[in-house]
């Protein structure tokens, strides 16, 4: 996810931060009521390098753990099951940035059974793939089942991105893509929509096994990018696809479908690792926790009312600033809501959500970490104005990951453990035994 060597000694509090303007943001709006008391309850332990946690949204308040090894957990009534959802261990190799990355299940998915996976393949390329719950067990997937969505080549093993998931919105799957990898994305994939443009000499050239399993090679145009498809129309709109474009339909409004050969997949483009984002579910904005290199940490925020095409300006811009590793320049760039500065012992954001679960004091409140610090931040939007931004608590551990539960509670996953975030001002804590 970063360079960075990981530190856990770093600890500041809102006036350091303050005074030497470590955070860039928003001055804060007036009638805000900071989350009070933070308490990490553990809720289940014992899983191995997971990254997310998700649910079906089926009515069984079951939790599903994404383990980077090619694991899917079910917690089910407080109970970590033995047997694995789905298990596609000999489909990938789950170390450093690689391995089982993402999932989301179909909005309708009580009623069809579908769900989806983002992995690196064993030659290191990005697949996003659709499998079925099997039909004698909710509990086992058909390992039978899997349909590649969209595949994607990559120049290198690390920037991957890996997080997907459904717009409650308008119901589109969107896909988190890194630039490819290396350092200060020596490809250009970054600033690249058009595959016309597609730097493809030394190190960024196509990896002729992949177009032989039937890649498309205009799909390193399509790295650096968030995408936007349509998994319910399968080949509607694809004139200008630069992955496969046959399980997958493009969504006639997205922004560059018909502009100037431009990939019709891209929904917004300018990012260099997105690793953890998510929507908020109650009003559709997208908030993209986007891994910066040497300099800074970012999230950026599309409003549910964008119609798409920002541009985050990487590797041209690293945060809010101009990268000091490259000289050139992005019009029309968007600048971060949060802009972390390195210094402060940061090194790999870690996208969260904005709390709409049963408590009260924190609704909206954005909840998001740092790989490094272990720390949790949080921030809150005011008629329009980002603000309130500060440290929530430690969790003295490496946060990789957010997921909700159905009602909306939050939980952080660590290498390990599920841990619920909530207020000691609340009295609803959900304990595991709270499911039997």
């Amino acid at each position: 996810m970063t360079n960075q060597i990981p530190s856990n000694s770093f600890k500041f509090s809102m006036v350091m931060l303050l005074m030497c303007c470590q955070f860039s943001v928003a001055t804060a709006g007036g009638g805000l009521t900071p989350p009070l008391d933070p308490v990490l309850t553990p809720f289940q332990s014992g899983f191995s390098d997971a990254v997310a946690i998700r649910n079906a949204g089926d009515g069984s308040n079951r939790l599903f753990v994404v383990e980077q090894g090619g694991r899917i957990k079910i917690i089910d009534n407080g109970v970590t099951l033995a047997t694995p959802f789905l298990n596609i261990d000999p489909l990938t190799n789950g170390t450093g940035e690689q391995g089982l990355l993402g999932l989301a299940f179909h909005p309708n998915y009580a009623v069809n059974g579908y769900f989806y996976v983002y992995y690196t393949n064993n030659s290191g390329d990005s697949i996003v793939a659709r499998y079925s719950v099997s039909s004698g067990d909710p509990n086992v997937a058909d390992s039978n089942s899997a349909l590649k969505i969209i595949s994607i080549d990559q120049d290198f093993s690390n920037h991957n991105g890996g997080d997907l998931h459904f717009s409650p919105s308008d119901g589109y799957l969107y896909i988190g893509l890194g630039d490819g990898g290396s350092g200060n994305d020596p490809c250009d994939r970054g600033q690249t929509r058009d595959p016309d443009d597609i730097v493809s000499t030394n190190s960024c050239a196509v990896d002729t096994s992949f177009i032989n399993q039937g890649g498309n090679p205009d799909s390193r145009a399509l790295l650096g990018a968030m995408l936007r498809i349509d998994v319910d129309n399968p080949g509607v709109n694809v004139g200008d696809a630069c992955g496969e474009g046959v399980n997958y339909g493009i969504p006639a409004d997205n922004p560059f479908s018909d502009a100037n050969n431009d990939c019709g997949e891209i929904w917004a483009w300018g990012l260099r690792n997105p690793y953890r984002w998510g929507f908020d579910r109650d009003t559709g904005d997208l908030l993209i926790g986007d891994v910066g290199q040497n300099a800074r940490e970012e999230v950026n925020f599309q409003p549910a009312t964008s119609s798409g095409g920002e541009n985050y300006g990487w590797v041209c811009r690293e945060g809010s600033i101009a990268n000091p590793g490259v000289s050139c320049t992005v019009a029309n760039a968007v600048d971060p809501i949060i802009d972390l500065n390195h210094n402060m012992g940061v090194c790999s954001v870690i996208g969260g959500f904005p709390y709409r679960g049963p408590e009260t004091t924190w609704q909206g409140t954005y909840i998001y970490s740092d790989f490094c610090t272990g720390d949790l931040y949080w921030t809150v939007q005011d008629n329009g104005v980002w603000s309130g931004l500060a440290e929530l608590t430690s969790t003295f551990t490496n946060v990789r990951g957010f997921g909700e539960s159905e009602d909306g509670r939050l939980f952080y996953v660590s290498s390990s453990e599920i841990v619920e975030i909530t207020d000691a001002n609340y009295s609803d804590i959900i304990f595991a035994d709270d499911f039997e």
